[in-house]
Order: C-alpha cells, then structure tokens, then sequence
C-alpha cells in the first residue's frame, strides 16, 4: 500500500471521527465547528485521490478557521457545561491530528522538492496543524470554562 492509501483512510477515519464528535456535541457551536472540521477531512481525502491520480491543484480553502473565531466569539461559560463528558475524546482528537502531521511530514521527503504535489502536502500539514491549534483552543475552554485562555490566533483577551 502506498503512502497516498494510507493518507485517504487517514482522512476517512478522521472524518467519521469529527462527525460523530458533531452529533455529540453539547453546543450548537461545537456542533458547527466539528462539521466543518469533518467537511475539510473530506477534503483532503478528495486531494490525496486527486494527488494519486495526478488530477490535482495546489490550493486549497478551508475556512474552518474564519467560521471558528466567529463561532468562539459567541461562546459564553454555559455553552461548555456539558462538554466535560467529552473532553478525553476532544485530547484524543489531538492525538489523530498529530499522528497525521507527523505522518505527513514523514512522507514529504518522498515527494519532489518544489513539486507540485509537495506544494500540496505542504498545504495539507498546514491545515492539520490549524486543526490541531483549534481543537486545542477547545480542550482548554472545557478545561477551564471559568477562566480559559483563548489561543492568541482568536483574538480574544482574559479580563484582567
């Protein structure tokens, strides 16, 4: 099985996983965010079938990270009191997500330098590592629903 096999399941698995974490969800806000997490796995997915037939382009345009300071804006401390039940499944999202940086990142070297499918793959880690940041974000706020500490990429401040 080639690397690019082994990258779409990647991507399958982690879009199951993050549509189940939207059905589970507690908030509507959660609900949307995990959607639009398990919406750019499909993505990918679709890339690496596109990057394995060589019927790809470079870009890509998630704007999960658009929707989530927008959606983490309307976030009040209540919005997070049923999420506790969830939290060891959120840190393990953290682990997929990593698994897959480093997965990838592993597999750059296959790949030509400066070619358009290292372009992609690069493009791809970036994303994972966005995605990595925002559930990040999240396992802080239901850690800590009185007083979290907001990734400084959301722009939103502690009271002092």
């Amino acid at each position: 099985m080639d690397w690019f096999q082994v990258a779409i399941s990647i991507e399958q698995e982690g879009e199951t996983f993050y549509r189940e974490l939207s059905e589970q969800a507690g908030s509507e806000g959660l609900k949307q965010i995990f959607s639009m997490l398990a919406d750019d796995e499909l993505e990918h997915r679709k890339r690496f079938e596109a990057m394995q037939d060589n019927t790809f382009s470079v870009e890509l345009d998630s704007k999960v990270m658009q929707e989530a300071k927008r959606v983490f804006k309307r976030f009040k401390t209540e919005h997070f009191s049923d999420e506790q039940k969830h939290l060891e499944v959120y840190r393990k999202a953290l682990e997929v997500e990593q698994k897959s940086i480093d997965f990838y990142r592993d597999n750059l070297g296959t790949l030509d330098e400066g070619g358009a499918h290292r372009k992609a793959l690069e493009q791809i880690i970036k994303e994972e590592q966005a995605h990595y940041r925002l559930i990040d974000t999240i396992v802080q706020m239901v850690e800590r629903p009185e007083s979290w500490v907001e990734h400084a990429e959301f722009g939103l401040r502690d009271e002092y």
